[in-house]
């Protein structure tokens, strides 16, 4: 079971993250009314491509149970996904902060603030908190069948499932 849950993890934050670099990409190009969401949606973009680049190498090996590579580990897995968290979790703070600006109605614009600017502000930071509980879940996931068995987090994370399926 934690094999097709943590697939199906890796492969959300792997879309995810795809879907958000391009999101992220256009709401930092776009002129709106937060100050610093070019920033931020700029800092989003790469992220988002560390994300989704980072969890397709992580999910190539996923399922290599007598492999010996240091990508196999459950503590690379883990401490990946942690890392990703608290950037997700730090990204949806400083986007969901300029996210209300954009989403200023009664303020004289060139009529984009509704189609454009408040959406793709909206998406960007929806994207980045789904992200952030896909990484937390992946992480929970390769934490929870590792630390079942004696190893620990320093055994192969798809060896860990064999052992976990097999008790």
């Amino acid at each position: 079971m934690p094999f097709k849950v943590r697939t199906t993890l890796y492969s959300l934050a792997l879309a995810l993250g795809f879907f958000q670099n391009i999101i992220t990409i256009f709401t930092a190009v776009s002129d709106g009314f937060a100050p610093y969401m070019h920033i931020f949606a700029g800092i989003g973009a790469g992220w988002a491509l560390l994300t989704w680049v980072w969890t397709s190498v992580l999910l190539s090996y996923n399922n290599r149970p007598f492999s010996s590579h240091g990508l196999v580990r459950s503590f690379t897995h883990f401490v990946s996904f942690v890392i990703l968290t608290i950037g997700w979790f730090g990204l949806a703070i400083m986007l969901g902060t300029q996210f209300p600006l954009q989403c200023d109605f009664k303020r004289d614009s060139d009529g984009l603030a509704p189609v454009v600017w408040c959406p793709l502000g909206g998406t960007s930071f929806g994207i980045s908190i789904l992200l952030c509980i896909s990484c937390f879940g992946a992480a929970t996931v390769v934490y929870l069948a590792a630390i079942r068995t004696s190893a620990g987090l320093s055994i192969n994370v798809a060896y860990a499932d064999k052992l976990d399926s097999s008790a």
